[in-house]
Protein backbone atom coordinates (compact mmCIF):
# COMPACT_ATOMS: atom_id res chain seq x y z
CA UNK A 1 0.00 0.00 0.00
CA UNK A 2 3.25 2.43 0.97
CA UNK A 3 4.37 2.20 -2.52
CA UNK A 4 1.00 2.64 -4.15
CA UNK A 5 0.38 5.68 -1.98
CA UNK A 6 4.07 7.00 -3.59
CA UNK A 7 3.44 6.41 -7.21
CA UNK A 8 0.17 8.81 -6.40
CA UNK A 9 1.25 11.79 -8.24
CA UNK A 10 -2.16 13.72 -7.92
CA UNK A 11 -2.79 12.31 -4.98
CA UNK A 12 0.04 13.69 -3.42
CA UNK A 13 0.61 16.84 -4.81
CA UNK A 14 -2.99 17.48 -3.18
CA UNK A 15 -1.56 16.46 0.04
CA UNK A 16 0.77 18.88 0.36
CA UNK A 17 -1.06 21.88 -0.54
CA UNK A 18 -0.47 23.99 2.63
CA UNK A 19 -1.80 27.24 2.07
CA UNK A 20 -4.49 29.74 3.04
CA UNK A 21 -7.19 29.13 0.78
CA UNK A 22 -8.64 33.28 -0.39
CA UNK A 23 -10.11 31.10 -3.02
CA UNK A 24 -12.95 28.62 -4.14
CA UNK A 25 -14.23 25.70 -3.30
CA UNK A 26 -16.05 26.79 0.06
CA UNK A 27 -14.86 24.03 1.37
CA UNK A 28 -11.57 25.69 2.51
CA UNK A 29 -9.69 21.92 2.57
CA UNK A 30 -10.78 21.84 6.48
CA UNK A 31 -11.72 18.61 7.37
CA UNK A 32 -12.71 19.78 10.97
CA UNK A 33 -16.41 20.48 9.84
CA UNK A 34 -16.50 17.18 8.92
CA UNK A 35 -17.75 14.23 11.26
CA UNK A 36 -16.13 11.37 10.37
CA UNK A 37 -18.46 9.48 9.61
CA UNK A 38 -18.70 11.76 6.05
CA UNK A 39 -14.75 12.21 5.77
CA UNK A 40 -14.48 8.21 5.41
CA UNK A 41 -17.28 7.86 2.66
CA UNK A 42 -15.17 7.39 -0.54
CA UNK A 43 -15.16 3.63 -1.20
CA UNK A 44 -18.45 2.74 0.04
CA UNK A 45 -20.29 5.39 -1.21
CA UNK A 46 -19.02 5.37 -4.71
CA UNK A 47 -21.75 3.33 -6.38
CA UNK A 48 -24.08 3.41 -9.25
CA UNK A 49 -28.24 3.19 -10.39
CA UNK A 50 -29.18 -0.20 -9.10
CA UNK A 51 -32.81 -1.18 -7.79
CA UNK A 52 -31.55 0.27 -4.35
CA UNK A 53 -30.03 3.57 -5.17
CA UNK A 54 -32.36 6.49 -6.80
CA UNK A 55 -31.33 7.88 -10.07
CA UNK A 56 -30.15 11.89 -10.32
CA UNK A 57 -31.72 12.11 -13.26
CA UNK A 58 -35.06 10.07 -12.92
CA UNK A 59 -35.60 10.80 -8.98
CA UNK A 60 -38.21 8.95 -7.50
CA UNK A 61 -36.78 7.73 -4.11
CA UNK A 62 -34.25 9.65 -1.52
CA UNK A 63 -33.08 11.60 -4.63
CA UNK A 64 -36.58 12.82 -4.68
CA UNK A 65 -37.01 13.50 -1.63
CA UNK A 66 -33.81 15.70 -0.98
CA UNK A 67 -35.42 17.64 -3.57
CA UNK A 68 -38.32 18.50 -2.69
CA UNK A 69 -36.43 19.19 0.58
CA UNK A 70 -34.49 22.17 -1.77
CA UNK A 71 -38.06 23.13 -3.07
CA UNK A 72 -39.86 23.61 0.46
CA UNK A 73 -36.44 25.61 1.66
CA UNK A 74 -36.25 27.58 -1.37
CA UNK A 75 -40.14 28.30 -2.53
CA UNK A 76 -39.19 26.69 -5.51
CA UNK A 77 -41.51 24.61 -7.44
CA UNK A 78 -38.65 23.02 -9.63
CA UNK A 79 -35.30 21.72 -8.85
CA UNK A 80 -32.18 19.94 -10.05
CA UNK A 81 -29.25 19.10 -8.48
CA UNK A 82 -25.90 19.53 -10.83
CA UNK A 83 -22.54 17.58 -10.37
CA UNK A 84 -21.63 19.40 -13.33
CA UNK A 85 -21.66 22.73 -11.74
CA UNK A 86 -23.36 25.93 -13.06
CA UNK A 87 -21.88 25.54 -16.32
CA UNK A 88 -24.07 22.70 -17.11
CA UNK A 89 -27.03 24.13 -16.03
CA UNK A 90 -26.83 27.61 -17.51
CA UNK A 91 -26.02 25.89 -20.80
CA UNK A 92 -28.74 23.37 -20.45
CA UNK A 93 -31.48 26.79 -19.33
CA UNK A 94 -30.74 28.34 -22.61
CA UNK A 95 -30.48 25.30 -24.50
CA UNK A 96 -34.30 24.30 -23.13
CA UNK A 97 -35.61 28.03 -24.53
CA UNK A 98 -33.78 28.88 -27.76
CA UNK A 99 -33.81 27.52 -31.58
CA UNK A 100 -30.59 28.01 -34.16
CA UNK A 101 -30.57 31.74 -34.73
CA UNK A 102 -32.43 33.44 -31.58
CA UNK A 103 -31.23 36.00 -30.40
CA UNK A 104 -29.75 35.78 -26.71
CA UNK A 105 -29.41 38.87 -23.82
CA UNK A 106 -26.46 39.01 -21.53
CA UNK A 107 -24.65 41.22 -19.50
CA UNK A 108 -20.77 41.69 -21.42
CA UNK A 109 -19.09 40.57 -18.17
CA UNK A 110 -21.22 36.85 -18.32
CA UNK A 111 -19.08 33.97 -17.89
CA UNK A 112 -17.65 32.00 -20.46
CA UNK A 113 -19.99 29.14 -20.09
CA UNK A 114 -22.41 31.53 -21.49
CA UNK A 115 -20.73 32.47 -24.90
CA UNK A 116 -19.93 28.80 -25.55
CA UNK A 117 -22.96 27.86 -25.40
CA UNK A 118 -24.37 30.48 -27.85
CA UNK A 119 -21.92 29.81 -30.24
CA UNK A 120 -22.67 26.04 -30.19
CA UNK A 121 -26.38 26.66 -30.44
CA UNK A 122 -25.64 29.01 -33.22
CA UNK A 123 -27.28 32.22 -31.12
CA UNK A 124 -26.86 35.82 -31.92
CA UNK A 125 -25.31 37.91 -28.94
CA UNK A 126 -26.79 40.72 -27.82
CA UNK A 127 -24.76 42.53 -24.79
CA UNK A 128 -26.01 44.76 -21.80
CA UNK A 129 -23.30 46.93 -20.43
CA UNK A 130 -22.67 47.54 -17.01
CA UNK A 131 -21.57 50.65 -15.47
CA UNK A 132 -17.74 50.41 -14.92
CA UNK A 133 -15.90 51.73 -11.89
CA UNK A 134 -12.63 52.73 -13.19
CA UNK A 135 -11.02 52.98 -9.60
CA UNK A 136 -11.35 49.77 -9.31
CA UNK A 137 -11.06 48.21 -12.64
CA UNK A 138 -14.52 46.58 -12.52
CA UNK A 139 -17.76 46.46 -14.00
CA UNK A 140 -20.54 47.49 -11.41
CA UNK A 141 -24.17 48.13 -11.84
CA UNK A 142 -26.79 47.53 -14.67
CA UNK A 143 -28.56 50.81 -15.27
CA UNK A 144 -32.34 50.19 -15.39
CA UNK A 145 -33.30 52.30 -17.67
CA UNK A 146 -30.33 51.11 -20.11
CA UNK A 147 -32.05 47.93 -19.29
CA UNK A 148 -35.07 49.05 -20.63
CA UNK A 149 -34.26 50.09 -23.78
CA UNK A 150 -32.22 47.16 -24.75
CA UNK A 151 -35.50 44.91 -24.49
CA UNK A 152 -37.68 47.43 -25.98
CA UNK A 153 -35.79 47.07 -29.47
CA UNK A 154 -34.26 42.89 -29.02
CA UNK A 155 -35.62 40.20 -30.51
CA UNK A 156 -34.39 37.98 -27.66
CA UNK A 157 -36.50 36.11 -25.76
CA UNK A 158 -34.23 34.91 -23.46
CA UNK A 159 -31.92 37.78 -20.98
CA UNK A 160 -29.26 36.26 -18.89
CA UNK A 161 -27.48 38.26 -16.24
CA UNK A 162 -25.14 37.51 -13.21
CA UNK A 163 -25.65 38.71 -10.19
CA UNK A 164 -23.77 38.62 -7.69
CA UNK A 165 -20.82 39.43 -10.14
CA UNK A 166 -17.57 37.81 -9.61
CA UNK A 167 -16.04 40.98 -7.53
CA UNK A 168 -19.33 40.81 -5.69
CA UNK A 169 -21.38 43.64 -7.30
CA UNK A 170 -25.55 42.55 -6.55
CA UNK A 171 -28.03 43.97 -9.44
CA UNK A 172 -31.55 44.92 -8.57
CA UNK A 173 -32.68 41.39 -9.72
CA UNK A 174 -36.55 42.91 -8.10
CA UNK A 175 -36.71 45.21 -11.20
CA UNK A 176 -34.57 44.06 -13.42
CA UNK A 177 -37.25 40.93 -13.20
CA UNK A 178 -40.00 43.17 -13.77
CA UNK A 179 -38.34 44.95 -17.12
CA UNK A 180 -37.87 41.77 -18.45
CA UNK A 181 -41.58 40.14 -17.41
CA UNK A 182 -43.06 43.30 -19.06
CA UNK A 183 -41.76 42.98 -22.69
CA UNK A 184 -42.13 38.79 -22.17
CA UNK A 185 -38.46 37.81 -21.87
CA UNK A 186 -37.69 34.71 -19.45
CA UNK A 187 -35.09 35.94 -16.67
CA UNK A 188 -32.09 33.40 -15.90
CA UNK A 189 -29.93 34.93 -13.19
CA UNK A 190 -26.58 33.39 -12.67
CA UNK A 191 -26.24 33.65 -9.35
CA UNK A 192 -23.74 30.96 -9.04
CA UNK A 193 -21.29 33.28 -6.51
CA UNK A 194 -24.44 33.86 -4.54
CA UNK A 195 -25.15 29.86 -3.68
CA UNK A 196 -24.71 30.95 0.02
CA UNK A 197 -27.30 33.81 0.27
CA UNK A 198 -30.59 31.92 1.24
CA UNK A 199 -28.62 30.15 4.40
CA UNK A 200 -27.99 33.58 5.52
CA UNK A 201 -31.26 35.45 5.13
CA UNK A 202 -30.66 37.08 2.16
CA UNK A 203 -32.93 36.41 -1.45
CA UNK A 204 -31.94 34.96 -3.85
CA UNK A 205 -32.85 35.91 -7.27
CA UNK A 206 -36.01 33.21 -7.32
CA UNK A 207 -37.13 35.58 -4.66
CA UNK A 208 -36.80 38.40 -6.66
CA UNK A 209 -38.83 36.89 -9.50
CA UNK A 210 -36.05 35.94 -11.74
CA UNK A 211 -37.45 32.75 -13.98
CA UNK A 212 -34.75 30.13 -13.29
CA UNK A 213 -32.12 30.74 -10.48
CA UNK A 214 -28.52 29.20 -10.72
CA UNK A 215 -26.59 28.65 -7.36
CA UNK A 216 -22.91 26.92 -7.41
CA UNK A 217 -22.92 25.49 -3.78
CA UNK A 218 -19.39 24.58 -4.08
CA UNK A 219 -18.15 28.18 -4.71
CA UNK A 220 -19.08 30.15 -0.88
CA UNK A 221 -20.38 26.22 0.77
CA UNK A 222 -19.15 23.65 2.32
CA UNK A 223 -19.88 21.65 -0.70
CA UNK A 224 -17.53 19.80 -3.57
CA UNK A 225 -16.15 21.21 -6.51
CA UNK A 226 -18.48 20.55 -9.19
CA UNK A 227 -21.76 20.88 -7.48
CA UNK A 228 -24.31 23.57 -8.18
CA UNK A 229 -28.15 23.68 -7.87
CA UNK A 230 -30.58 24.86 -10.27
CA UNK A 231 -33.93 26.68 -8.98
CA UNK A 232 -37.10 27.52 -11.03
CA UNK A 233 -40.86 28.27 -10.78
CA UNK A 234 -41.66 27.86 -14.69
CA UNK A 235 -45.20 26.01 -15.86
CA UNK A 236 -45.30 23.06 -16.03
CA UNK A 237 -44.65 23.08 -19.77
CA UNK A 238 -41.63 25.28 -19.92
CA UNK A 239 -40.29 23.05 -16.75
CA UNK A 240 -40.75 19.72 -18.49
CA UNK A 241 -38.46 21.19 -21.19
CA UNK A 242 -35.58 22.62 -18.74
CA UNK A 243 -35.81 19.36 -17.06
CA UNK A 244 -35.27 17.34 -20.66
CA UNK A 245 -32.34 19.56 -21.37
CA UNK A 246 -30.83 18.91 -17.83
CA UNK A 247 -30.77 15.32 -18.48
CA UNK A 248 -29.57 15.16 -21.95
CA UNK A 249 -26.29 17.61 -21.05
CA UNK A 250 -25.74 16.11 -17.87
CA UNK A 251 -23.59 12.54 -16.97
CA UNK A 252 -25.80 9.39 -16.60
CA UNK A 253 -23.11 8.37 -13.92
CA UNK A 254 -23.72 10.86 -11.58
CA UNK A 255 -21.12 10.79 -8.48
CA UNK A 256 -23.10 9.35 -5.20
CA UNK A 257 -20.19 10.64 -3.04
CA UNK A 258 -20.14 14.14 -4.10
CA UNK A 259 -24.35 13.65 -3.98
CA UNK A 260 -23.45 12.56 -0.71
CA UNK A 261 -21.11 15.43 0.27
CA UNK A 262 -23.32 17.63 -1.41
CA UNK A 263 -26.56 17.05 1.03
CA UNK A 264 -24.33 17.68 3.72
CA UNK A 265 -23.12 21.02 2.69
CA UNK A 266 -26.35 22.13 2.41
CA UNK A 267 -27.70 20.58 5.95
CA UNK A 268 -24.50 22.19 7.38
CA UNK A 269 -25.12 25.80 5.89
CA UNK A 270 -29.14 25.33 6.74
CA UNK A 271 -27.93 24.75 10.36
CA UNK A 272 -25.46 26.72 11.17
CA UNK A 273 -25.35 29.71 7.89
CA UNK A 274 -26.66 32.38 9.38
CA UNK A 275 -24.48 32.25 12.57
CA UNK A 276 -21.12 31.63 10.38
CA UNK A 277 -22.11 34.30 8.38
CA UNK A 278 -22.40 36.90 11.42
CA UNK A 279 -19.54 35.98 12.93
CA UNK A 280 -18.08 36.44 9.09
CA UNK A 281 -19.13 39.85 8.80
CA UNK A 282 -17.75 41.07 11.87
CA UNK A 283 -14.47 39.24 11.36
CA UNK A 284 -14.66 41.16 7.74
CA UNK A 285 -15.04 44.94 8.86
CA UNK A 286 -12.40 45.05 11.25
CA UNK A 287 -9.99 43.19 9.09
CA UNK A 288 -10.85 46.16 6.51
CA UNK A 289 -10.55 49.16 8.15
CA UNK A 290 -7.36 49.84 7.69
CA UNK A 291 -7.81 49.28 4.07
CA UNK A 292 -11.69 50.42 3.39
CA UNK A 293 -10.59 52.54 1.24
CA UNK A 294 -8.70 50.37 -1.44
CA UNK A 295 -11.23 47.72 -1.79
CA UNK A 296 -14.93 46.82 -3.29
CA UNK A 297 -16.49 47.15 -0.07
CA UNK A 298 -17.19 50.97 -0.98
CA UNK A 299 -20.28 49.33 -2.12
CA UNK A 300 -23.51 49.54 0.02
CA UNK A 301 -25.34 46.19 -2.66
CA UNK A 302 -22.00 44.21 -2.51
CA UNK A 303 -21.20 40.11 -1.57
CA UNK A 304 -19.19 40.56 1.52
CA UNK A 305 -17.55 37.34 1.04
CA UNK A 306 -15.56 38.74 -1.87
CA UNK A 307 -12.83 41.58 -0.69
CA UNK A 308 -10.50 42.86 -3.75
CA UNK A 309 -7.66 44.98 -2.88
CA UNK A 310 -6.69 47.77 -4.90
CA UNK A 311 -2.74 47.18 -3.97
CA UNK A 312 -1.72 50.15 -6.23
CA UNK A 313 -3.99 52.61 -5.27
CA UNK A 314 -2.23 52.35 -2.04
CA UNK A 315 0.50 53.44 -3.75
CA UNK A 316 1.70 49.37 -3.73
CA UNK A 317 3.43 47.43 -6.09
CA UNK A 318 2.41 43.87 -7.26
CA UNK A 319 6.04 42.61 -6.32
CA UNK A 320 5.74 43.29 -2.85
CA UNK A 321 2.16 42.41 -2.97
CA UNK A 322 3.15 39.01 -4.16
CA UNK A 323 6.16 38.70 -1.88
CA UNK A 324 3.88 38.94 1.11
CA UNK A 325 1.63 36.20 0.02
CA UNK A 326 4.48 34.17 -0.31
CA UNK A 327 5.81 35.09 2.77
CA UNK A 328 2.26 34.23 4.25
CA UNK A 329 1.49 31.48 2.54
CA UNK A 330 -1.79 32.90 1.20
CA UNK A 331 -2.92 31.84 -2.34
CA UNK A 332 -5.98 34.17 -3.24
CA UNK A 333 -8.92 34.06 -5.72
CA UNK A 334 -7.09 36.55 -8.08
CA UNK A 335 -3.96 38.36 -8.32
CA UNK A 336 -3.01 40.83 -11.03
CA UNK A 337 -1.04 43.84 -12.02
CA UNK A 338 -2.91 46.09 -9.61
CA UNK A 339 -5.28 43.87 -6.76
CA UNK A 340 -5.84 41.23 -5.20
CA UNK A 341 -8.87 39.24 -4.66
CA UNK A 342 -9.44 37.15 -1.46
CA UNK A 343 -12.66 34.80 -1.54
CA UNK A 344 -14.14 33.86 1.52
CA UNK A 345 -16.71 31.02 2.50
CA UNK A 346 -19.03 30.56 5.41
CA UNK A 347 -16.27 27.78 6.85
CA UNK A 348 -13.75 30.55 6.72
CA UNK A 349 -15.73 32.43 10.11
CA UNK A 350 -14.30 29.16 11.84
CA UNK A 351 -10.79 30.21 11.60
CA UNK A 352 -8.86 33.39 13.14
CA UNK A 353 -7.80 36.02 10.32
CA UNK A 354 -3.99 36.37 12.27
CA UNK A 355 -2.19 35.88 9.28
CA UNK A 356 -4.54 38.23 6.83
CA UNK A 357 -4.20 40.62 9.42
CA UNK A 358 -0.48 40.62 9.18
CA UNK A 359 -0.65 40.71 5.36
CA UNK A 360 -2.99 43.75 5.43
CA UNK A 361 -0.83 45.68 8.42
CA UNK A 362 1.92 45.14 6.35
CA UNK A 363 0.43 46.51 2.99
CA UNK A 364 -0.13 49.78 5.10
CA UNK A 365 3.13 49.53 6.87
CA UNK A 366 3.83 50.27 3.06
CA UNK A 367 1.99 52.18 1.76
CA UNK A 368 3.09 55.31 -0.45
CA UNK A 369 2.66 58.49 -0.93
CA UNK A 370 1.73 58.32 -4.85
CA UNK A 371 -0.92 56.83 -5.71
CA UNK A 372 0.64 53.68 -8.80
CA UNK A 373 -2.23 53.59 -10.53
CA UNK A 374 -5.30 55.95 -10.52
CA UNK A 375 -7.46 54.80 -13.27
CA UNK A 376 -7.97 51.90 -15.08
CA UNK A 377 -8.64 51.76 -18.60
CA UNK A 378 -12.67 51.03 -19.33
CA UNK A 379 -12.74 47.65 -21.21
CA UNK A 380 -13.28 47.86 -25.11
CA UNK A 381 -16.57 47.33 -27.03
CA UNK A 382 -15.73 45.66 -30.06
CA UNK A 383 -17.32 46.34 -33.27
CA UNK A 384 -19.40 43.35 -34.30
CA UNK A 385 -17.60 42.55 -38.29
CA UNK A 386 -19.36 38.05 -37.89
CA UNK A 387 -21.92 36.52 -35.62
CA UNK A 388 -19.89 34.15 -33.08
CA UNK A 389 -20.83 30.87 -35.01
CA UNK A 390 -19.66 32.13 -38.29
CA UNK A 391 -16.20 32.05 -37.60
CA UNK A 392 -16.18 28.10 -37.86
CA UNK A 393 -15.49 27.59 -41.61
CA UNK A 394 -13.16 30.46 -42.40
CA UNK A 395 -9.39 30.27 -43.25
CA UNK A 396 -7.76 31.70 -39.86
CA UNK A 397 -3.98 32.51 -38.90
CA UNK A 398 -2.07 32.84 -35.79
CA UNK A 399 -0.86 36.50 -35.20
CA UNK A 400 1.10 37.73 -31.86
CA UNK A 401 -1.72 39.62 -29.98
CA UNK A 402 0.24 42.95 -29.84
CA UNK A 403 0.38 42.88 -33.67
CA UNK A 404 -3.50 41.37 -33.80
CA UNK A 405 -5.13 45.28 -34.35
CA UNK A 406 -7.66 45.64 -37.03
CA UNK A 407 -8.22 41.73 -37.78
CA UNK A 408 -11.27 39.93 -36.44
CA UNK A 409 -10.98 37.35 -33.99
CA UNK A 410 -11.34 33.85 -34.53
CA UNK A 411 -10.46 33.18 -30.49
CA UNK A 412 -11.98 34.54 -27.85
CA UNK A 413 -9.67 36.08 -25.50
CA UNK A 414 -10.28 35.12 -21.93
CA UNK A 415 -8.55 35.93 -18.73
CA UNK A 416 -9.37 33.14 -16.26
CA UNK A 417 -10.07 34.27 -13.76
CA UNK A 418 -12.39 35.79 -13.50
CA UNK A 419 -13.74 34.02 -16.88
CA UNK A 420 -15.38 36.45 -18.97
CA UNK A 421 -14.25 37.51 -22.68
CA UNK A 422 -12.23 41.08 -23.54
CA UNK A 423 -12.85 40.22 -26.98
CA UNK A 424 -14.96 37.15 -28.90
CA UNK A 425 -15.23 35.55 -31.98
CA UNK A 426 -16.41 38.03 -35.01
CA UNK A 427 -15.65 40.89 -33.15
CA UNK A 428 -12.80 43.30 -34.60
CA UNK A 429 -9.28 43.67 -32.55
CA UNK A 430 -9.10 47.36 -32.36
CA UNK A 431 -6.30 49.36 -30.55
CA UNK A 432 -8.01 50.16 -27.15
CA UNK A 433 -8.69 46.24 -27.40
CA UNK A 434 -4.97 45.30 -27.17
CA UNK A 435 -3.84 48.34 -24.44
CA UNK A 436 -6.77 47.05 -22.60
CA UNK A 437 -5.18 43.64 -22.08
CA UNK A 438 -1.75 44.96 -21.46
CA UNK A 439 -2.83 46.53 -18.61
CA UNK A 440 -5.12 43.59 -17.43
CA UNK A 441 -1.99 41.06 -17.69
CA UNK A 442 1.31 42.55 -18.63
CA UNK A 443 3.15 43.82 -21.70
CA UNK A 444 4.72 40.26 -21.70
CA UNK A 445 1.44 38.33 -21.67
CA UNK A 446 0.83 40.26 -25.18
CA UNK A 447 3.84 39.91 -26.88
CA UNK A 448 4.28 36.12 -26.35
CA UNK A 449 0.93 35.11 -26.78
CA UNK A 450 -0.58 34.49 -29.94
CA UNK A 451 -4.51 34.89 -31.27
CA UNK A 452 -6.19 33.19 -34.30
CA UNK A 453 -7.60 35.61 -36.55
CA UNK A 454 -9.59 35.56 -39.83
CA UNK A 455 -7.57 35.33 -43.00
CA UNK A 456 -7.61 38.38 -44.67
CA UNK A 457 -9.04 38.09 -48.40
Amino acid sequence: MRRILDNLKIFNALKSYNFLRLHMPGHKGKDEIFPDAIKNIFPNFDVTETLYTDNLLDPKGYIKEFLDGINEFFGSNYSFLSLQGSTHLLQASIAAFSNPYDGILINRDAHKSIYNVAKILKLDIEYIYPQYDDSLGIFTYIDEKHFESVLQTSKSQIVVITSPSYYGIEQNVKVLSKIAKKYQKKLIVDQAHGGYFKFVGKKTALDSGADICILSLHKTLPCPNQSALLLSNLAEEDTKKLSANLSYLHTTSPSYVLLAWSEYGIEFSKMFGRQLFEELEEKLEKLCKPVLDYTNYVYSDLDILKLLLNFSKAGVKQSFAKSLLEKYSIVPELLDQNRVLFYFSLVDALFNFEILESFFYDIIKEKGKEVLKKKFLSPPRPKKALKVYEVDNMKKRRVRICEAEGFICAQAIIPYPPGFPVVVEGEVIEKDTIEYLQELLGIEFIKKNEVDVIEEG
